[in-house]
């Protein structure tokens, strides 16, 4: 097929159905496993926005597309990259830098400053595309996971089980966003966690009535989002209790911590010596727009 023949349109007013099948069509050869309830729940949490995500159209299909969200993210109006993909038989015809160039002018026009992206460090050749697009890497992200029942036995020897833990709102955790040790990636901020709260459990520790630490989890998915503990109270059980909690309202049996900020060693050695492993490593990319 000719790329002459393949036209690009926003995704504004497709159904949901087509948009996951092409979806789920792009990442079927990947490790990446989802399935529709999953996807929305992602799509969701990370703001996308059809009217301004935009695929390639073959033979009355998706083939290639660019789904993005829309937010504010590091003071800017942000348009962040919640998910590339092009069915396998169209890979190789250079559809996403047909697609980003096609939406950038759309961005630019609804007023985004800047477009951000996460990658795999070991795909090359998608580091490859972004940087030929203008976009610089900003730092590193880890990423952990671990078998609740591991995790859980390592905690309960550290656990301080003094301190008191409750169930409270994503708008008091947001009170006491000044203990997280780095800037959360777009997915992990509470902007994001605020798109879909139901979704989400979020604990505090209380030492008497004071509160000292937090902690956000995606419990369906086993998905440790956010946790923090003010810096005056470090080295006292109080994260492993925390940690301990959350893992035991996961509904599967694994759990993940998703992009730690590779120079937050704190953080880091926190996870490892609580039975998390490092499962893969990612760039953060961001290109301004429009200067």
């Amino acid at each position: 097929m000719q790329n002459s023949d393949i036209e690009i349109r926003r995704l504004a007013s497709v159904p949901f159905d087509q948009v996951a099948d092409a979806f789920l069509a792009a990442f079927a050869d990947y490790e990446l496993k989802l399935d529709k309830d999953t996807l929305a729940a992602m799509l969701k949490r990370r703001g996308a926005s059809m009217e301004l995500s935009f695929a390639a159209w073959a033979q009355g299909r998706i083939v290639s597309f660019i789904i993005n969200g829309i937010g504010r993210y590091n003071g800017r109006t942000t348009a962040y990259d919640t998910g590339t993909g092009t069915v396998k038989a169209f890979r190789g015809l250079g559809l996403t830098d047909r697609i980003f160039n096609h939406s950038v002018d759309y961005l630019v026009k609804a007023g985004v400053e800047a477009y951000l992206l996460e990658v795999l460090t070991h795909n090359l050749p998608a580091v490859k595309i972004y940087t030929r697009q203008g976009f610089e890497i900003v730092r590193e992200l880890d990423c952990y996971a671990g078998d609740n029942d591991l995790i859980a036995g390592i905690l309960q020897k550290k656990a301080n089980a003094t301190v008191k833990i409750g169930k409270v709102s994503v708008e008091t955790i947001e009170r006491y966003a000044a203990f997280m040790d780095f800037r959360p990636s777009w997915q992990n901020t509470l902007d994001s966690i605020k798109r879909n709260p139901e979704a989400f459990v979020c604990l505090m520790a209380y030492d008497g009535t004071e509160p000292v630490g937090w902690g956000v989890s995606e419990t369906a998915y086993g998905d440790l989002s956010l946790m923090a503990v003010d810096f005056r109270h470090r080295r006292r059980g109080i994260g492993a209790r925390l940690l301990l909690e959350l893992v035991r309202a996961n509904q599967i049996e694994r759990a993940k911590a998703l992009n730690v900020d590779d120079g937050c060693a704190a953080m880091k050695a926190f996870l490892t010596q609580s039975g998390f492993a490092l499962s893969c490593r990612q760039y953060e990319m961001c290109r301004r727009l429009g200067c």
